[in-house]
This record gives structure tokens, C-alpha cells and sequence, in this order.
């Protein structure tokens, strides 16, 4: 029960100030516990974040199995499942302050923790893009560059603020990057 008022407390801090302005002794007052019981249940404030990174993780592991139990076509799913999984960061406020945080404070502790997340999502696409390599659904491409253009494509899509004040749906723009992707511009037989 006390690791649950910690963790919540914390979350609820983290979210509304952010990791570098909470201490432990904020946490602990939140918590309506004393400082000790924190740190007998987290030796810092680190290890709560990465509790919180892991949580995340988990959160959207849940969401890609949902989709990929659809049995949609590999490109679909491909696509439904990285735009889900970003745009759930985006709308994540616990996420989108630290993110946030990361970006003006160049905080290398929260940094380290956001690269966690991205390291997955990363390794997710690569996964993805082996399979359909070695399925033929692809052509022959150095996987390492087509990951890395595939991510920015998308992070750019859901994290862009200048998207906010035009008219055009997050959803719509990613759609067409990935028909962009998956069928490239050119008529075919238009060289």
C-alpha cells in the first residue's frame, strides 16, 4: 500500500512539475509517508523514473500485442502500430513532461531514461523490417538507415508543434508517409 502512495505520488509530481523540481522529500510528504519509507522502497529519485519509463514500456507492449493480434496485412500493422505507440507518447502527460524536460534542461538522467523508450520503439521497427526482409516484403536496403528514417518520419509527425495550428490531421499526414513508404512517388513507367 505505501509503495503504491510513493509510486502515485511521484507520478502525479513528476507530471505536474517535472523530474528535476521534485524531490524525495515532496514525494514522501505526497505520499503522506516519511522520507525513509521512500527510500526503502526506491534507493533514488532515478530509480522512480525508470519505474516509470518500465511501467510505460509495459503499457505499450499491451497496445502492440492488440494490434498485431489483428492479423492485419505486415504494412498495416507496421504502420498502426508505430503511429499508436507514438502517438500514445505524445498523449501521455507523465511522458510528454518529461520529454518535454529532456529537451529545455538537456537533463542527461531523463534523457538516458526517454532513450529506453526510444531504444525499444527503434528496435521494435528493425524487428519488424527483418521479418519483411526476409519474407520479401521489402527489397534489399540497409535496415540500420530505413529504422532511422522510419522513426524520425514518425516522431516528426506526432511530436511536431507547428501541426497544432494548421489544418491538417496527424493521422491524415501520417497516412500519406506511409503510403510514401510503401509505395514510393513515382508513376510507374514516369522516369
Amino acid at each position: 500500500m505505501k509503495k503504491e502512495q510513493i509510486i502515485e505520488s511521484a507520478r502525479k509530481l513528476f507530471t505536474k512539475y517535472g523530474y528535476k523540481k521534485v524531490s524525495m522529500d515532496e514525494i514522501a510528504r505526497e505520499a503522506n509517508v516519511s522520507k525513509k519509507t521512500v527510500y526503502a522502497y526506491f534507493k533514488d529519485k532515478e530509480e522512480l523514473l525508470k519505474y516509470f519509463i518500465f511501467e510505460e514500456l509495459d503499457k505499450m507492449r499491451v497496445a502492440v500485442t492488440n494490434i498485431e493480434n489483428k492479423k492485419l496485412p505486415f504494412l498495416e500493422m507496421v504502420h498502426e502500430t508505430i503511429f499508436t505507440v507514438l502517438k500514445y507518447k505524445k498523449e501521455n502527460n507523465f511522458l510528454s513532461t518529461i520529454t518535454k524536460e529532456a529537451q529545455d534542461f538537456k537533463n542527461q538522467k531523463i534523457i538516458e531514461a526517454i532513450k529506453i523508450l526510444d531504444t525499444e520503439v527503434k528496435q521494435y521497427i528493425k524487428n519488424k523490417l527483418v521479418y519483411a526482409k526476409e519474407h520479401k516484403y521489402i527489397r534489399d536496403c540497409n535496415l540500420d538507415v530505413l529504422t532511422f528514417v522510419i522513426y524520425k518520419v514518425y516522431m516528426a509527425l506526432i511530436f511536431e508543434s507547428e501541426l497544432d495550428s494548421t489544418n491538417i490531421d496527424e493521422k491524415d499526414i501520417s497516412n500519406e508517409v506511409f503510403e510514401i513508404l510503401k509505395n514510393g512517388i513515382l508513376i510507374q513507367g514516369s522516369d
